[in-house]
């Protein structure tokens, strides 16, 4: 019995002090959690519930902490979407920007710069895929002049790893490569468990199951079809890319068609190695071997334009030694970044064509 009387003392002190920690998380700047929308159908990619009101922090420390509201697409940092776009910026969490305000991002600097008529359609986890996908979606709706892709290093290193749930991947089989999509469908249980600001501080915060999986991850296979079609290797035609350069091909194939059919310019953005600038050594990585040097070459062999941001950022860094990011603590691009490579795209963007748009029916911003 008195085993079982320490027992019950201890249980009600944990759980008084859950309860403390609870009400003080309540308090506090703690994720909020964005609710994802499902995927499926025409539309197979990742994006939030609309107008979905959110607060946003980073780490234990809550650095960062933003509050906004996701528009009528269900993206972060961007207008509603309307037809004739100007510019239509296409990527991951760098662009979602979700510890930015609108003003400092790449989108909100080129709305600036071009009054109006610049969206943004971004969401975490975005791979290369996923921009085929959204740019398939978007760009008969909206009619933009200019799609701007954002690629950074796990784009090109993971080009051929399992999508996400919600995502879209690469497959590569014996009559060429395909895309594959892993739906997404809320569970009731993990809404139910979000409720808890404690339970959102541990998991979005602490990154808890990111750590988790961190210690326990088993190395990952190499798909058999990379392995099988591996062809030249890291000295042979393809540049260094293995298999990796028939899905690069592929998706660089298909923006042309796309661009082509629709009259659309594509503007690549590409990341910086930015450890290596911060080092000033070239043996810190940000990306891993060439990936980086090697996407750029394979992009401006099939025409496309490139901004690489890798000598604006260096020279930034060497004339007043500001970051571009918030590294260590994140590595996600700062306001000087997003300020400095929309000043590299402007010069870049094609003119809207009013006159070859006119007879376009748009389906209204609640279809999109």
């Amino acid at each position: 019995m008195k085993i079982l009387r320490i027992l019950g003392g201890m249980g009600l002190g944990v759980l008084a002090v859950a309860l403390a920690l609870e009400l003080l998380c309540r308090c506090l700047p703690v994720v909020s959690g964005l609710r994802v929308e499902s995927t499926g159908g025409e539309q197979r990619f990742s994006r939030y519930l609309p107008r979905l009101p959110y607060t946003y922090s980073f780490g234990w420390a809550l650095d960062n902490a933003r509050q906004g509201r996701t528009n009528a697409q269900g993206f972060n940092n961007s207008a509603d979407f309307q037809d004739h776009a100007k510019v239509l910026v296409i990527g991951d969490s760098f662009i979602e920007s979700l510890m930015l305000d609108y003003p400092q991002t790449v989108q909100g600097n080129l709305d600036r710069m071009l009054g109006g008529g610049v969206f943004a359609a971004s969401a975490s986890g975005n791979g290369l895929a996923d921009s085929l996908e959204l740019a398939r979606y978007y760009v008969p709706r909206i009619h933009p002049a200019n799609v701007v892709l954002f690629v950074e290093e796990t784009d090109v290193g993971g080009l051929l790893d399992a999508p996400g749930r919600g995502h879209s991947g690469f497959v590569l089989t014996p009559a060429g490569p395909v895309m594959e999509h892993h739906p997404y469908r809320e569970a009731q249980a993990k809404q139910l468990a979000l409720r808890s600001a404690l339970v959102r501080y541990v998991y979005y915060n602490l990154k808890l199951r990111d750590w988790v999986q961190g210690q326990w991850a088993a190395p990952a296979p190499v798909p058999a079809a990379a392995t099988a079609s591996a062809g030249a290797g890291e000295g042979g035609k393809d540049g260094g890319l293995g298999a990796r350069a028939v899905a690069l091909q592929y998706y660089l194939d298909q923006l042309h068609q796309l661009g082509d059919r629709a009259g659309v310019r594509f503007i690549f953005l590409v990341d910086g190695n930015r450890k290596a600038m911060y080092a000033g050594r070239a043996g810190a990585h940000l990306w891993p071997g060439q990936d980086r040097e090697l996407f750029i070459a394979a992009a401006r062999r099939s025409g496309f334009a490139v901004v690489d941001t890798q000598p604006v950022f260096s020279q930034h860094w060497a004339e007043v030694h500001e970051r571009v990011d918030f590294l260590p603590m994140d590595g996600h691009w700062n306001a000087v970044a997003h300020h400095l490579a929309a000043q590299q795209l402007l010069p870049l963007l094609a003119p809207p064509a009013p006159a070859a748009r006119a007879a376009s029916s748009f389906v209204g911003a609640n279809a999109l």
